[in-house]
């Protein structure tokens, strides 16, 4: 195996890391949300954040 290979194959094993990691936090905070009454998790959350942006939209400015 060279070197190139070798950078690829570790490359490669810290994506696969990085994404298992995501995927868990991602399930658990789609999980807590439902917990919290948000029936479908994150896609309910961000449903409501667009309703309040355009309800509101001069506090979505940052200042």
């Amino acid at each position: 195996m060279d070197k190139t290979d070798h950078q690829l194959r570790a490359r490669l094993a810290r994506l696969e890391s990085q994404v298992d990691q995501l995927e868990t936090e991602y399930t658990q905070i789609n999980e807590m949300l439902i917990r919290c009454g948000f029936l479908e998790g994150i896609s309910t959350l961000k449903f409501a954040m667009e309703e309040l942006l355009v309800e509101y939209p001069d506090e979505s400015s940052l200042n």
